[in-house]
Order: C-alpha cells, then sequence, then structure tokens
C-alpha cells in the first residue's frame, strides 16, 4: 500500500521525467472531516502542493463554496498559463480521500479515491503550515466572491 506521501512524491517523479510534457492543469479533490476554522489552512495546504507540481508562481484564486458548508472550490490561475481546481469536502472519505488529475500538454495521470489503499490520513502528508499569503488570499475570495490575487 501506498501513503499519500508516496502519491506526491510519485506525481512528483512523473513530472520530473517529461513523460506528461509541461503540466498545464491540475484538480486535487480531498475528502475529510476538518473542523470549519482549519478548512481555509488546508486548502492552502493543497495549492502550495499544486503549485509545486505546476512550477509556476500563483497569481489569482477565485473560491465558491463556504467553509460553514464544509464544500469549498479554488480556481488557480498561474503565472505562465496553468490552472487548478483544488475542492475540500468535508464528510466520510471515500477511500483514500483523495481524487487526482494532473494534465500535460503530453498527456494525464490520475488517482482515484476509490481505488485507493493510502496507509495515512489525506492531511498527513500535507505540509505542516500554509503559506500565509495564500491562506489570507483563500479567505480573502472566499469573502468577497471575487478573483483574488496573492498580496506579498
Amino acid at each position: 500500500m501506498m501513503t499519500l506521501a508516496n502519491l506526491h512524491t510519485a506525481v512528483q517523479t512523473t513530472l520530473a521525467s517529461k513523460r506528461l510534457g509541461k503540466p498545464v492543469f491540475v484538480r486535487y479533490l480531498l475528502q475529510g472531516s476538518d473542523k470549519v476554522e482549519a478548512i481555509p489552512g488546508r486548502l492552502a495546504q493543497i495549492t502550495l502542493v499544486v503549485q509545486e507540481w505546476l512550477g509556476q508562481p500563483l497569481e489569482r484564486i477565485y473560491a465558491v463554496g463556504s467553509a460553514d458548508s464544509g464544500q469549498v472550490s479554488l480556481t488557480l490561475q498561474f503565472r505562465e498559463g496553468a490552472t487548478a481546481q483544488v475542492t475540500f469536502v468535508r464528510g466520510q472519505p471515500r477511500g483514500s480521500g483523495v481524487d487526482l488529475m494532473v494534465l500535460g500538454n503530453h498527456g494525464a495521470i490520475y488517482h482515484d479515491a476509490g481505488s485507493a489503499g493510502l496507509w495515512d490520513e489525506a492531511a498527513a502528508a500535507l505540509p505542516d503550515r500554509p503559506d500565509p499569503v495564500v491562506k489570507e488570499a483563500i479567505e480573502r475570495a472566499l469573502r468577497s466572491g471575487k478573483p483574488e490575487g496573492l498580496k506579498p
């Protein structure tokens, strides 16, 4: 069985091999039982992982949903044109609780939450602390309902 850290490493290794070409889009869905106040931080942690995979600076975040409802979806726009959809859904995780798709200009990789047998909880392999700039932009986007740029 594989851990979530192994999954993230496998994605990074695949992207580094250039078999997919240049990564252009990521869809990352995380199911979990996080408390309302932890959701923006969890989204910021996932955003950091996705940004590393795409290898581009994050420029803009658009958020729909609310932490109170337990369903938040972020659209991320990166400097060189890559985009990502990062979603958190509060509830009982299906399988590993992670559903993933990474599209490159020459191929794609997928991870289906229902077919996974990960040993650790999905959140355990995310960075310990979310980037405060990204977390603040996510919170602003959730409040405003509009795309928000990152403020250093």
